[in-house]
């Protein structure tokens, strides 16, 4: 009932943004000024932020002890760097601050020009065909094996998630393949959220090079290539996000191909207590 209670403020508060009364806020824990006739939206907010950490992190740890096998419980949110209000309560729920990505960008309706994709010897880039979904999926499973983080996709995810979604246009997807083999060794998947018609927005949504062919070209390659046709097929900005952790952004690959950051998102990680696995039993004598 107390949960039901909260979740109709937040509608209230958040989608239909009436004001909570002060009694009304009181009962849930929140008052502490009684001069107040009610609290703002504005006002409230500190609160149901607090809230809402407190509600996912016992519904989280609740789960956690249903379903666990044994693995530490770790929650995960992720900020944007104009949400200093969310930023601020978790710094003050014990949350730290794991890894942040930086979203760049490249206007593609300037004249500056593309440098002209060099493709490495005996490569060639072909636009994304559906005959290899299959083997791109199998790619990509092996170049991200050792990342932090990373899980096979299934069949089913791979399509419902990626080339299967309505956002996803193969004729703006680059794969690179030998000139006389089917073995993908690097690839760049792109995606459209809106098609406005009008200052079009081409995200660089998943990329990948098999790990044993890095440092040879074939990213830069595919990616040049990627952000000609994006300008030829009418695109007005080239998009993507990437970990600032990631070699080729410290390494400031992506300012060189002419992307600028403009938005940071920042993930913050919590390990509630008491629910990391039970230590191993001592060895016998």
């Amino acid at each position: 009932m107390q949960d039901d209670r909260f979740a109709s403020l937040v509608e209230r508060l958040v989608v239909e943004q009436v004001p909570i009364g002060v009694e009304e806020a009181r009962e849930q824990g929140s008052a502490r000024s009684q001069d107040a006739e009610a609290l703002t939206p504005h006002q409230c907010q500190i609160w149901m932020v607090h809230r809402l950490l407190e509600w996912c992190r016992d519904t989280g740890v609740r789960r956690h002890r249903e379903l666990s096998d044994g693995t530490l419980l770790e929650l995960h949110v992720r900020t944007h760097h104009g949400q200093a209000w969310l930023a601020g309560a978790l710094d003050t729920a014990g949350y730290r601050r794991e890894r942040s990505h930086w979203g760049m960008r490249r206007d593609l309706g300037t004249p500056q020009p593309i440098a002209a994709p060099a493709m490495p010897p005996g490569t060639a880039v072909m636009p994304f065909d559906d005959a290899f979904d299959a083997q791109l999926l199998a790619a990509r499973n092996v170049i991200f094996a050792d990342h932090r983080g990373s899980l096979p996709m299934t069949t089913r995810t791979w399509r419902h998630t990626i080339t299967g979604s309505p956002y996803f246009r193969p004729e703006s997807s680059f794969l690179l393949l030998p000139e006389h083999g089917q073995e993908i060794l690097c690839y760049l998947l792109c995606t459209e959220l809106t098609d406005t018609r009008t200052d079009r927005e081409l995200y660089l949504a998943n990329a990948g090079t098999r790990p044993a062919l890095h440092g040879r070209g074939l990213y830069r390659a595919v990616f040049t290539h990627t952000l000609a046709r994006a300008r030829a097929q009418g695109y007005r900005w080239a998009v993507l996000d990437v970990d600032s952790k990631n070699p080729m952004a410290a390494g400031g690959f992506y300012e060189r191909m002419g992307l600028q950051r403009f938005r940071t998102w920042t993930t913050y990680v919590h390990a509630p207590s008491g629910t990391a696995p039970p230590p191993a039993p001592s060895p016998g004598p």
